[in-house]
């Protein structure tokens, strides 16, 4: 039996899956590290209202607008703050909006930012 050989063999397969598992923790870091949103579909959404919403997420500093897009009537929230909760994020940012918008017009959405960017192009591609 050629042990040398099988050294490199094993050599190999132990970098390789050392490679594997810091990929895989890499994700999962950057996973948890993700800061928390929430999408909103807002029925007649103005553009003077998503530019009132980002003014005073802007200034408070606590939340930002991740993505929005009026046609669709979408605005995804985001937590600058990637340890904030989703409840939290809401009780920092919904109270700005509702300044300007009446509470029966928003309604919470369980879809993810992709999802949200799908849900305006194929309102954009209607149009």
């Amino acid at each position: 039996m050629n042990y040398l050989n099988l050294d490199k063999y094993l050599l190999r397969a132990l970098a390789l899956l050392c490679i594997l598992v810091g990929i895989g923790g890499a994700k999962a870091t950057a996973q948890q590290a993700a800061p928390t949103s929430i999408t909103l579909h807002i029925d007649g959404l103005s553009t003077e209202e998503r530019d009132g919403l980002n003014q005073q997420l802007i200034s408070r500093g606590d939340a930002r607008i991740a993505f929005a897009c009026v046609p669709a009537g979408i605005i995804v929230l985001q937590a600058t703050d990637a340890s904030r909760s989703a409840d939290s994020l809401r009780l920092r940012a919904l109270p700005g909006l509702l300044t300007s918008v009446a509470p029966h017009r928003i309604q919470e959405q369980a879809v993810s930012l992709t999802e949200a960017e799908q849900m305006c192009d194929n309102v954009r591609n209607t149009l």
